[in-house]
């Protein structure tokens, strides 16, 4: 790991340490380093209102779409969500094309692995402060297709799917629709595979916006983020 990666932040000290117990959704341990922010500029604790308890409405309807989706679930709707169920920008490919490789974006690629550490440092302490039980331990009919661990809300992968939605879409304008469009059908395949509940989607999209709204006011990571747009724009070829 390199110093740069080695910035401690600061803030949200209970939340971080109860996620140092855990390795989250990112792949990154709760308390990972952040390269571009600091967690305590994005407060997700205060920010997002909390899951609903299993036992209200909100909550049984919540998990009824939970079960909804696992009972429409096709064999290919299975291996899509199980192919959703890892944390890389390349899962964009098919809505940018096939010029959108590592091999072809080196400096890119290790930008997206920089905002997902961010991203997880700032989503997993909400998730360890707000503990919520994953949809198999509250209703045993629900049958998980992928493993996950750790707090359910919100979504670290679906938060992930948006913050890197969110940035593609600002370097390719062109294909903004499409890329949306992809986010929403990686957050809804968390669903689908049994581990988060549509509310934990939901907080996920709100948290993406509001770190890349942060980042996209970074004057460094405007730098790094420059460099990255020409790198995918000419991997696609559109400049």
């Amino acid at each position: 790991m390199t110093s740069r990666r080695l910035r401690r932040f600061s803030g949200l000290l209970v939340a971080g340490a109860a996620a140092m117990a855990f390795i989250g959704p990112l792949g990154f341990v709760g308390t990972a380093l952040a390269r571009y922010l600091d967690a305590s500029q994005v407060d997700l604790i205060h920010i997002l209102p909390p899951p609903a308890a299993p036992d209200t409405a909100a909550g049984k309807a919540d998990l009824e779409a939970v079960l909804t989706a696992q009972q429409a679930r096709t064999a290919a709707d299975v291996k899509r969500a199980q192919d959703d169920d890892v944390l890389t920008v390349f899962r964009f490919t098919d809505v940018m094309g096939e010029g959108f490789t590592a091999e072809k974006m080196p400096f890119a690629t290790a930008f997206f692995k920089d905002v997902g550490a961010d991203g997880g440092s700032v989503v997993n302490p909400a998730r360890a402060h707000f503990a919520r039980r994953r949809p198999k331990a509250v209703d045993a009919r629900v049958q998980p297709v992928v493993e996950a661990g750790g707090g359910s809300y919100p979504s670290g992968t679906a938060a992930f799917a948006y913050e890197a939605a969110i940035l593609l879409a600002d370097m390719v304008p062109e294909k903004a629709t499409a890329i949306f469009a992809r986010a929403a059908d990686w957050g809804h395949n968390r669903v689908v595979s049994g581990v988060h509940y549509p509310s934990d989607v939901e907080a996920a999209r709100i948290a993406g916006s509001v770190i890349d709204n942060v980042l996209l006011h970074n004057a460094a990571f405007m730098v790094d983020f420059d460099k990255a747009k020409a790198e995918v724009r000419h991997a696609i070829g559109l400049e």
